[in-house]
């Protein structure tokens, strides 16, 4: 009697919402999720109490902030500057561009290996790529910088004074005349020699000056320009109980920016190469949980997790090759939309290139995968009325004005090792309005034989970067 009148309430209530609502197929609700329309909305007010970051012995935690949510501080008194979405994917579009311009391929050099472990001391961070970011602390004493986090970028650069030509950023300009432990790298040492072998100079003299060149071009022709030199690099906790330092610690110096931070004062790179903060320092496992919705916080942690929460982990490997990439690179090896496998055999994505970016925005997929995928969501969301794209990214957008509650697909991201990340409705799509509802998915044109996994598509999960393990995990988050 009691499982009937349990199914007679789950009747009357699908009863009521049809007339609120509209649902792509009544009969695969479980793999679907139903949401209010209202609740796809971003919050537009901070809310700093939702996330408590891991604490523990061997660990730093930061707080970390998305560049365009109310609790940026690079957005505060600034809020009609704040770019439409139009404009940041523009951004995000062109910062691929970028990424694959300046790819290295080449073994790192034994001079660049990781070094010796050091004693560890940074300010409170914020942590971000292109749309997340960390503030750290550089000199002594302390000049505090927000620095974008990206996980596809190995150097940590930060816009010095004086400053021949800079974009905006929220902080003062890092002085290096107020720092006791700057010093600038000699052309004639052979740092700068391996300097410039990595990253040689853009069409000027290797050294036609005392410091040691830096200078990165882009092909829209943005780029930095400064010199390589070395100063106390200091990461520190909210609460001042953890803290890590690094010196000396090698970062670009740039007085000439033709590029665009959002704000930002640079940029803190995490990859595995040779000059990033992974590679130069003992830190080998480190994760963050990156925030949904923009309302809330999230954060990152340098160190391994407590053995409680690694238990609900699942790891993938870091693909190895013979000539070890800078980049993080995992095997797809499917996607289900609906709880159904899209048409594409295990054999064709394992052959694919998959990187995870925390820097790049939004998940793109090569021609084949990208439109088997917009099929099968298409098919399942066939009942709502289709609405304008944006830009030349987004094809698949609805008009849900119409509607109170709908029924939205699950999309699950499959990888090597039995891996499922089984994505939430804000990491499925990318909201405008409720007149523009996209999925959150897009080509990659340019690389036919890669998939770049952006950081939308990585919100509210844990992701773990088991450096020396050399695996990727994903295990829930705390910032959701």
């Amino acid at each position: 009697m009691r499982i009937l009148f349990k199914a007679f309430l789950l009747f009357i209530w699908l009863l009521r919402s049809s007339n609120n609502g509209a649902y792509a197929n009544d009969n695969d609700l479980s793999h679907s999720y139903i949401v209010s329309v209202s609740s796809l909305i971003p919050p537009t007010v901070c809310n700093r109490t939702r996330t408590a970051l891991p604490q523990g012995p061997g660990k730093v935690s930061l707080e970390v902030l998305g560049r365009y949510g109310p609790c940026s501080k690079l957005n505060q008194g600034k809020s009609r500057n704040t770019p439409s979405l139009e404009e940041i994917l523009r951004r995000d579009q062109q910062r691929l561009h970028l990424k694959n311009s300046r790819r290295l391929q080449k073994a790192i050099p034994d001079n660049f290996k990781k070094t010796k472990a050091f004693t560890f001391p940074a300010k409170t961070g914020i942590v971000a790529a292109d749309e997340y970011y960390i503030v750290v602390a550089i000199g002594k004493p302390k000049q505090y910088v927000s620095l974008l986090l990206d996980t596809g970028s190995g150097i940590t650069w930060t816009q010095c004074k004086p400053c021949i030509h800079c974009s905006q950023q929220r902080d003062p300009f890092f002085d290096p005349s107020k720092s006791k432990t700057f010093s600038k790298i000699p052309c004639n040492s052979t740092t700068c020699k391996i300097l410039l072998e990595w990253f040689p100079p853009n069409g000027q003299d290797k050294c036609s000056s005392k410091e040691c060149p830096y200078d990165i071009a882009y092909v829209d022709g943005s780029g930095e320009t400064g010199f390589w030199a070395t100063d106390r690099m200091t990461i520190q906790e909210v609460n001042g109980n953890g803290y890590f330092a690094r010196y000396p610690f090698l970062l670009g110096c740039t007085d000439n920016n033709t590029g665009d931070q959002n704000g930002a004062s640079g940029i803190m790179g995490l990859d595995r190469g040779p000059v990033s903060i992974i590679s130069k320092t003992n830190i080998s496992y480190f994760f963050y949980c990156l925030h949904s919705p923009y309302g809330s916080t999230g954060y990152i942690t340098f160190g391994k997790p407590d053995t409680v929460n690694k238990k609900f982990v699942k790891y993938t490997p870091i693909v190895t090759t013979p000539e070890q990439s800078e980049f993080y690179h995992i095997t797809l090896t499917g996607i289900s939309v609906g709880g159904e496998r899209l048409p594409l055999k295990a054999s064709y994505f394992t052959k694919l290139s998959t990187e995870i970016d925390s820097g790049t925005i939004i998940t793109r997929f090569p021609a084949p995968v990208y439109s088997a995928l917009r099929s099968a969501f298409r098919k399942r969301m066939k009942k709502y009325k289709m609405g304008k794209g944006i830009e030349d990214l987004f094809d698949t957008c609805y008009d849900l004005s119409a509607y109170k509650t709908v029924v939205v697909p699950k999309i699950t991201i499959h990888f090597l090792g039995g891996v499922d990340l089984e994505l939430d409705v804000r990491e499925t799509l990318v909201v405008e309005s409720v007149r523009q509802v996209c999925l959150g998915f897009a080509l990659l044109p340019s690389d036919p034989n890669s998939i770049l996994l952006g950081n939308v598509q990585q919100r509210g999960y844990e992701v773990h970067y088991d450096v020396a393990g050399r695996r990727l995990g994903f295990g829930p988050g705390n910032c959701n």
